[in-house]
């Protein structure tokens, strides 16, 4: 009589088991099943094109942020006499810069992680930023390059800075625009 009270037992434990493991299969299933379903639809969901002027500046500040934070920090070594302004212009200090490049360093310096802070929390700061970085570049690079020589601003930096300071006023009058209309 225990033989056949431990094989009841048994089975019942194995019926048990099989049940445990179809529901676990079950929601394994579930759960990449809704994991394909929600990447379809980030994905149908996501497009190039911001839906509106608050999504386009947020991409904006977004892809600028950390550029504007790079390029601080690239040039905070420059106050010291060991950047890339320094290297180009054969000094090691800061003071053996001429007048222009101490200013476009310590902007750069300075104004790249403030800019980057106030691009992180879409703050006016960051958009002010970005419009005097950006067109301290442009104007040095286009109209006065001799006077931060040895140093040269690149041609697709200058670019750069253009079309970032047109995306900027492009998507600043989108938004107020966009604020009238409603």
């Amino acid at each position: 009589m225990r033989t056949s009270t431990n094989a009841s037992h048994a089975s019942t434990r194995v019926v048990s088991s099989q049940r445990t493991h179809s529901r676990r299969a079950s929601s394994r299933l579930r759960a990449v099943e809704g994991d394909d379903s929600q990447s379809a639809s980030t994905s149908e969901s996501f497009s190039l094109l911001p839906k509106d002027a608050s999504d386009g500046l947020s991409r904006y500040r977004a892809v600028l942020g950390p550029l504007f934070f790079a390029g601080g920090a690239l040039h905070v070594p420059d106050l010291f006499g060991s950047g890339v302004i320094s290297d180009a212009c054969g000094v090691d200090a800061f003071g053996d810069l001429s007048t222009p490049l101490q200013a476009l360093t310590a902007l750069w310096a300075f104004g790249g992680p403030a800019t980057a802070l106030g691009l992180a929390n879409a703050s006016f700061v960051g958009d002010v930023g970005v419009t005097v970085i950006a067109s301290t570049e442009i104007i040095l690079g286009i109209d006065f390059q001799d006077l931060i020589v040895p140093a040269e601003l690149p041609t697709p930096i200058v670019v750069a800075q253009i079309v970032n300071l047109c995306s900027l006023v492009a998507l600043r009058a989108w938004e107020t625009s966009s604020k009238q209309r409603t």
